[in-house]
């Protein structure tokens, strides 16, 4: 397998907060603790961590391992894990089905490589985490993917926090995924996978730890279920210094107002950035006229009575988007996150929320972004005389530049038209020295010439497509196998299809290719 590097600012598949990040921008240092590199991880590594907590930690997810299968690499982590000078590093997901899109993997690679590395690096255990996001409530985002193009849907209403949506009904989206897994030589060992994974007596939550443990567990992933009412109690003096003092409405404000002029925050803080659980919701808690209430129709208490719900029954709150990063700092002994580019972008909405809040802030890493193409896709490109960075490039203008290659004539007239507007220059100055009212002729005379050169351009580009018709078809193949339905392949497909079709050996392979500290987006070609 040949890697393909191509620098984001090539690829530009990230925003320009993100690349301002990678590139080290001195107008965002403040809004970040440690550098996203080995110095950064090394400077992290000396945070504290309470005893009670990594204690509580350690029982949590012998808890939530018990009875499952094949554990043997998991529960030795666990126990490096007790040692009271293990650290974590983690990336975290939405409850996808099946997995949801290429990077979620990608992320956990990454994660399972930096673990193995800074374990090294650092001398002391440093275990890789994946946190599973069970208290998202928009159904609507996890309830799909593809397998090779197919859209697979699992119906239902939405119904609070998606970790504890029963898989009522998967049964029809389960077979329609065995059925696009296509006819690979691995086809049944992931066909059984996801039938054992995906009942409908499990939780989404249940079904998702299965399948990333069946992915991933001989690697020793740790998969954490933060909507557990013992790590709630851990951030419960968080939880009450955000209703009381609206903490992260504040400091996400102050650093907001320091970003670079032209970048916008990613996430928003609002007043109160907690919710509120309950069976079948997830709904906003408001202050309002000196109490506090949960919206639609949810319970309100006076704020002595929500210090004592809180402290009484912990598991009902949840935290929002802006909150989870804190809370998941507060339980781990977190280095580093590794995260996609949305992610990144809140993160550095973040500093000041936990410098106030005395948390830890992490490393913050952004997750390798890549793509698989066959050998025989990448040797049509070259032949075409187009670069790994053209992979990246306008479409319609390689289409252009392949077709103009193909054949013996140009296609765009771009010196004609510089060549017309020029004539006309000079005969509008011959105009207006003889009679102002002239200049209007001139100018209509000239969007006409110019309408006739563009129609001219089309008609030999459609010459020539119709000439390179074979090379332009190889141009499409190839794209379309990066970008499937327009959309980056990481994006869209799932890996279970390519597993079925490679075996494991294909997590070996792109493990040892994923390096979330080497930045850029990574095209492997397939032998």
């Amino acid at each position: 397998m040949e890697a393909l590097r191509i620098p984001y600012s090539d690829a530009r598949t990230i925003a320009p907060l993100v690349q301002a990040y990678l590139d080290g921008d001195p107008a965002l240092r403040e809004h970040y603790l440690h550098t996203p590199d080995n110095e950064g991880l090394r400077a992290a590594a000396q945070r504290p961590f309470d005893a009670a907590t990594r204690a509580v930690l350690v029982e949590v997810l012998r808890d939530q391992y018990a009875g499952l299968p094949d554990t043997e690499a998991v529960h030795a982590n666990i126990e490096r894990l007790a040692r009271p000078d293990a650290l974590t590093i983690t990336t975290g997901h939405q409850l996808v089905l099946f997995g949801g899109p290429l990077y979620v993997p990608f992320k956990v690679l990454n994660v399972l490589r930096l673990a193995r590395e800074q374990s090294e690096r650092l001398q002391r255990p440093v275990l890789p985490v994946f946190w599973m996001a069970t208290e998202d409530h928009d159904r609507a985002e996890v309830d799909h993917t593809y397998f090779r193009g197919q859209p697979i849907h699992w119906p239902g209403a939405a119904g609070g926090a998606v970790g504890r949506l029963p898989l009522h009904g998967i049964e029809e989206a389960v077979e329609h995924a065995v059925r696009a897994l296509g006819e690979g030589h691995h086809v049944a060992q992931y066909a059984e996978l996801i039938r054992s994974c995906y009942r409908p007596d499990r939780t989404l939550a249940e079904a998702m730890r299965l399948l990333m443990h069946g992915l991933f567990g001989a690697q020793g992933l740790l998969i954490l279920d933060g909507d557990d009412p013992r790590l709630k109690r851990r951030f419960v003096p968080v939880m009450q210094e955000e209703l009381l003092n609206q903490v992260a409405e504040r400091t996400v404000r102050y650093a907001n107002d320091r970003l670079p002029e032209g970048i916008t925050a990613q996430a928003h803080a609002r007043p109160i950035n907690l919710f509120h659980l309950a069976p079948g919701h997830r709904r906003r808690i408001v202050e309002e006229e000196g109490r506090f209430r949960v919206m639609d129709g949810g319970p309100s208490w006076s704020a002595d009575e929500l210090l004592a719900e809180l402290e009484s029954r912990p598991a009902d709150f949840s935290p929002n988007v802006l909150l989870r990063p804190v809370y998941q700092e507060t339980v781990l002994p977190n280095i580093a996150y590794i995260g996609g580019a949305g992610e990144l972008a809140y993160w550095l909405q973040l500093r000041w929320l936990f410098q106030a809040l005395q948390v830890p802030m992490p490393a913050v890493l952004l997750r390798t972004s890549a793509a698989l193409l066959p050998a025989k896709r990448w040797q049509h490109w070259q032949a075409l005389g187009l670069s790994a960075a053209d992979l990246f490039a306008d479409a319609a203008e390689l289409r252009r530049r392949v077709a103009g290659r193909a054949v013996g004539f140009r296609t765009e007239l771009k010196a004609e038209r510089a060549e017309l507007q020029a004539f006309y220059q000079r005969l509008g100055t011959t105009a207006l020295a003889a009679d102002l009212s002239l200049r209007g002729a001139v100018d209509a005379r000239e969007a006409a010439a110019q309408r006739g050169l563009e129609r001219l351009e089309r008609s030999l580009l459609r010459a020539a497509r119709r000439q390179a018709e074979d090379q332009l078809a190889r141009l499409d193949a190839t794209l379309s196998a990066l970008k499937p339905g327009g959309t980056l392949q990481e994006r869209r497909e799932n890996i279970l299809p390519l597993l079925a079709d490679r075996g494991p050996a294909l997590l070996d392979l792109l493990h040892q290719e994923l390096d979330p500290v080497r930045t850029g987006f990574t095209v492997l070609v397939e032998a």
